[in-house]
């Protein structure tokens, strides 16, 4: 074999071990991109999954936020509605010392609320429109009768040593059933 020869083996063995060589190369480089592109796709959907998970969180604070700020405004409207109503109401209730209907229920209203007092020497103050109504009513008790100009439509009971006050003015007896009222308007303005 000649020097020729023997360069041009060396030469082609050369050029196969750099063939091979490069294609082992290219393969692990085409290897690291592929892992390289892999992890880029995890790390973008992590990112994604986690922005996705950011936004649905402060979408549902805002649905939250929405709801109880829609509830909010519901309620105030609800409370404004009552007090108009209330207010109507406590406007009618000024023509009640008038009302038969009322006047005949005082004896039993003003039994009632004795009964949470010692009646000797309680008091009972009322208008001077409902005191003759209510001497009559209380005629055969030991309690004074007690005339109170500018006073609410209806009396208070004191007991005799002032440690006990039953109001059964008709203002206090409306401002007692506002809960019941406020839910009774409620559920006949839902209909």
């Amino acid at each position: 074999m000649g020097i020729d020869e023997l360069v041009s083996r060396l030469e082609h063995d050369a050029d196969a071990r750099i063939a091979e060589l490069q294609a082992r190369a290219r393969a692990e480089v085409t290897a690291i991109a592929d892992t390289a592109d892999q992890a880029s796709a995890r790390a973008r959907a992590g990112t994604l999954a986690g922005l996705r998970a950011q936004r649905r969180t402060r979408l549902e604070r805002e649905v939250v936020g929405a709801r109880q700020a829609a509830r909010a405004a519901q309620l105030r409207a609800e409370h404004a509605f009552l007090d108009r109503v209330m207010t109507r109401a406590g406007e009618l209730l000024e023509t009640m010392e008038r009302d038969e209907a009322y006047v005949s229920s005082l004896p039993g209203r003003l039994v009632e609320a004795l009964a949470f007092v010692d009646p000797r020497g309680a008091r009972v103050r009322c208008r001077p429109s409902l005191a003759a109504a209510v001497r009559l009513a209380v005629a055969a008790r030991d309690v004074t009768v007690e005339e109170v100009a500018g006073m609410a439509v209806g009396f208070t009971v004191v007991a005799g040593d002032g440690s006990v006050e039953v109001s059964d003015t008709l203002p206090a007896r409306l401002e007692r059933l506002r809960p019941r009222l406020l839910i009774e308007l409620l559920a006949e303005a839902d209909q």
